[in-house]
């Protein structure tokens, strides 16, 4: 009975830190690329562009779409140059299409990309730039993409696999640690609510990373480490100064 007790309390551990390190790994790819992006473009602008869309993840052989919307909200005619800076082993590569807008109007446009676009091995960085035309102010858009492909899956497939493996491991695992240490008080408890504090921020970081609200991500990240930092340290370093 010792012996399934404790198998079931590694296990539920096991997978919990599982979904902790998965969800921690797909943040920081998705942190990582957007920071990179932003200081990898060569473009400044006055404000961003907001209806840029870049897919979060590429298999090594999978190009990708990247779409951006321009409009014109002023009373006049606008002519800006919409100018495309992909990363490139070689250096970065510009490309740059002049637009006509009439007022109130908008326009979309389609770039592809590719692994062959990728540098540090595993990220693809785009910057899109409208530059100011009269009225309308310059906008500045930035995405990075994660290379990465798993089992012979496309980059969303991959993501997507990644992240609920990370769900599941914290659900399984969280499940099973709470099943085997509910009865228990003192210093068990007290790390058993310090994971299901850690669960909860890694779950907000995978999910803000999402939309790529890569600020809060980042936030979620640096809390991830320093709950991992305490519980290492209160409760497996130190464990009694918690007795």
């Amino acid at each position: 009975m010792k012996r399934k007790s404790f198998f079931l309390t590694a296990l539920g551990i096991g997978f919990f830190f599982l979904g902790i390190m998965l969800g921690l790994a797909l943040s920081a790819g998705v942190v990582w690329g957007e920071i990179e992006a932003r200081l990898y473009t060569s473009f400044t602008a006055t404000s961003g562009l907001r209806t840029l869309e870049c897919p979060l993840m590429l298999a090594p052989a999978e190009s990708g779409i990247v779409t951006a919307t321009f409009d014109n909200l002023t009373d006049e005619l606008a002519k800006p140059v919409i100018r495309l800076e992909t990363s490139h082993p070689g250096g970065a590569r510009q490309t740059s299409q002049a637009l006509s807008l009439a007022p109130g109007t908008t326009q979309t446009l389609n770039w592809t990309v590719g692994a062959d676009d990728a540098i540090f091995g595993r990220l693809i960085l785009v910057s899109v730039y409208q530059s100011q035309y009269r009225q309308l102010p310059s906008r500045l858009g930035c995405c990075g993409i994660l290379v990465l492909g798993l089992f012979g899956l496309s980059g969303s497939q991959t993501f997507t696999l990644t992240f609920a493996v990370s769900i599941l491991g914290l659900m399984v695992g969280g499940a099973l640690w709470l099943l085997r240490m509910r009865s228990l008080g003192g210093p068990v408890l007290a790390v058993t609510n310090a994971g299901g504090v850690l669960a909860a921020i890694v779950l907000a970081g995978m999910l803000s990373a999402l939309p790529r609200w890569w600020g809060l991500t980042l936030f979620c990240l640096a809390l991830t480490v320093l709950m991992i930092g305490v519980i290492v340290t209160e409760f497996i370093l130190f464990p009694t100064v918690n007795k």
